[in-house]
């Protein structure tokens, strides 16, 4: 090792840089999870020499970061391994000593309320915790798991049943979509230690969670939509949709929050098993609200080929050289729009319809365009390049102007009103 003063010892890094670093390395979204939640990643690989970096300015970014995604409910995974820094012992007593003496004073121009005091300790607020669904710790080394147990004296007791300790990646893609990550190298060979042999050939970044198998005639997660919805969409929206759109409709539009909770995994599994066999589903009956927005983002999620695929991004991205939501509008209507096949249009059709309405009641709902663009944009892009579906998705890119551009101008021009009409007429009968 050599010493931080030693001649020709690297520069510190910018603030400038550390921000890249933040923003485009060391924390990333994946799409979403099994469950269509936002799924974060952080990667310990990334993690810069501490000799040339400031930590302290570094965990700003870090929690500016997470702010962009905690108002929903979230997944987490750590990669904890395969890197060659961590921030010293030195320096997280420090932080912890400075926070309970002052909140905020390590942590410049962060935003407030992301610490609270309760008696002698200060926690982290549950914003950060309270939405957060699942830590799955990837690799655990000592470090991270000694950092747990450091953890335990400044976050919610609670905080420790959400934290899963993953030793392969075999057992992760047992808990979320593996084929949505972009795995490092470096990750890959760390997991070879790990792994039984008869499973380290089965991992990679293209595992597949979605069964290739036949399934039953009454399936509607995952299943075709030529086959689902007629070649041309005449046989109309599946029952699943159709159900939760109507639920939605009478019941959630003035709901705070709407499409960012999730409800319970057994009740989420439950329903969609139900839906799968071709029963009737009494939303209300078996979780209500969040559980109808929560399977609505399923199943387009679990799309063979998602609303918008790969095959079109480079024609959705033109919608940056456009000059104000008009001209996007246009744009979508026109050259977007019909590319997609007949199936999919009417999936288009009724959820813009719906997400409008949704975004109309936004005093109320706190859900404007823009948070349901981050919210929904994950669940209708698919590739095999994940950080290219992120970029689409981020609020400068094609699907994320897509999105918000569609909802907050809709009903688009040239998508015919009766056609709209007859649609949404039929969803709520």
């Amino acid at each position: 090792m050599f010493s931080a003063f030693s001649r020709g010892a690297p520069p510190q890094k910018t603030e400038a840089e550390i921000k890249e670093l933040v923003s485009s390395k060391l924390i990333t979204q994946a799409g979403v999870d099994f469950e269509s939640r936002p799924l974060l990643v952080f990667y310990g690989c990334y993690l810069p020499d501490p000799a040339i970096t400031n930590y302290d300015f570094l965990l700003a970014c870090v929690l500016d970061r997470l702010d962009q995604f905690v108002e929903s409910d979230y997944v987490m995974v750590f990669f904890a391994s395969g890197g060659n820094y961590a921030p010293s012992w030195a320096w997280l007593f420090k932080t912890y000593a400075n926070l309970s003496r002052k909140y905020g004073s390590v942590i410049p121009n962060l935003k407030a309320p992301t610490l609270k005091k309760q008696g002698s300790k200060i926690l982290i607020v549950p914003r950060y915790r309270k939405n957060l669904k699942n830590l799955f710790i990837v690799h655990p080394t000592m470090w991270p798991k000694l950092l747990m147990q450091f953890m335990g004296a400044v976050v919610s007791p609670k905080f420790a049943r959400k934290v899963v300790w993953v030793y392969s990646l075999s057992n992760l893609a047992k808990l979320i979509p593996l084929e949505r990550l972009d795995i490092p190298p470096v990750i890959h060979d760390v997991n070879i230690k790990y792994e039984r042999p008869s499973h380290a050939s089965q991992v990679s970044p293209q595992t597949s969670s979605r069964s290739l198998q036949s399934v039953a005639e009454t399936r509607q997660f995952g299943a075709d939509l030529a086959l689902l919805m007629g070649a041309d969409g005449e046989k109309g929206l599946p029952p699943i949709v159709a159900d939760c759109i109507a639920f939605i409709r009478s019941h959630g539009l003035d709901s705070e929050g709407i499409f960012r909770r999730s409800p319970a995994s057994t009740a989420m599994q439950n329903a969609k098993k139900a839906y799968d066999r071709g029963e009737q589903v009494d939303l209300e009956a078996v979780g209500g609200l969040h559980l109808a927005c929560s399977l609505l983002k399923l199943f387009f999620r679990d799309l063979p080929e998602p609303l918008f695929p790969m095959r079109i991004y480079d024609t959705i991205n033109g919608i940056s050289s456009c000059n104000g939501t008009d001209e996007q509008a246009d744009y979508i209507s026109s050259k977007i729009f019909p590319l997609l096949s007949p199936p999919s249009k009417v999936l288009f059709i009724a959820l813009f319809d719906l997400l409008h309405d949704v975004h109309e009641h936004s005093s109320t709902n706190l859900m404007n365009a823009t948070n349901l663009a981050i919210v929904w944009a994950p669940n209708v892009v698919r590739s095999d390049n994940p950080a290219l579906d992120f970029a689409m998705c981020a609020g400068g890119g094609g699907v994320g102007a897509l999105v918000k551009t569609g909802i907050e101008k809709w009903p688009l021009p040239g998508i015919a009103a009766a056609y709209v009409k007859d649609l949404v007429d039929a969803v709520t009968k």
